[in-house]
């Protein structure tokens, strides 16, 4: 979520995404899709299932291995992160407790370790759907598009019935070495989704604003509104212009 938090009045806070929301955001992009091609098919939301892992720390860690507090931290975070989705209706069945172990830790410091069960559980069960129901459209939500080679293995035809979600979408563009591919190899039916378009809407929060200074256009959320009468502007902004 930290690259929604860029997004925000403050980087540095954490991103309380607002899943419900999500779902909205998607039904309303993919009717519009759909709208645009002339296809009759019903938007309605079907099974939703949500993929991560999370690390499980001993009580007691092997001293030799130094601060984890970082791990400790990430590991927390993930599971309010996935309490929220399964709050709001995600199947449970694809969150995977991993047991830290030694080796691993020196890896997560270096940002070397990768976790490769999730990404697998995931294509798979992607792959049992689009097979079990090819006519359903399918949404896949990720910031990792490397997957998708080992998805057109088994199901050739899925671009036509895949929706591409992204979080991280400066990873598409061509200059970008996060993927090992362009997206532009992959024929899709339908155009990915960008969730940074949609961030003001995504945000958990009862008043969601965007600054009105034009310099800015941050997104904050507040537990009351704001006065009919002022513009929205975000504190940094508000901090600023009063210290001139």
């Amino acid at each position: 979520m930290g690259f929604f938090a860029s997004f925000m009045e403050f980087a540095d806070s954490p991103f309380r995404l607002d899943f419900s929301r999500l779902l909205d955001v998607l039904a309303d992009a993919l009717s519009t899709q759909v709208s645009h091609s002339k296809q009759h098919i019903p938007i309605e939301v079907g099974d939703l299932y949500f993929y991560t892992a999370i690390f499980d720390i001993p009580d007691h860690p092997d001293p030799e291995w130094g601060d984890i507090g970082f791990i400790r931290h990430g590991s927390e975070a993930r599971t309010r992160f996935a309490g929220a989705a399964i709050d709001a209706g995600f199947n449970p069945d694809g969150i995977f407790r991993v047991p830290l172990r030694g080796w691993m830790v020196e890896k997560l410091r270096e940002h070397r370790y990768q976790e490769k069960m999730v990404d697998t559980s995931l294509v798979a069960r992607l792959v049992e759907q689009a097979i079990a129901d090819p006519s359903r459209l399918h949404v896949l939500i990720s910031g990792d598009v490397d997957m998708l080679p080992a998805i057109s293995t088994v199901v050739p035809d899925y671009t036509k019935t895949v929706v591409l979600d992204t979080t991280h979408p400066a990873q598409y563009e061509p200059e970008s070495a996060q993927s090992s591919f362009r997206l532009s190899q992959f024929k899709f039916n339908y155009e990915p989704i960008y969730l940074e378009r949609h961030v003001d809407r995504l945000v958990e929060g009862t008043y969601i604003y965007r600054c009105s200074n034009p310099r800015c256009q941050h997104i904050f959320t507040r537990p009351s509104p704001v006065p009919a009468y002022s513009n929205p502007i975000c504190k940094p902004c508000y901090l600023a212009k009063g210290s001139r």
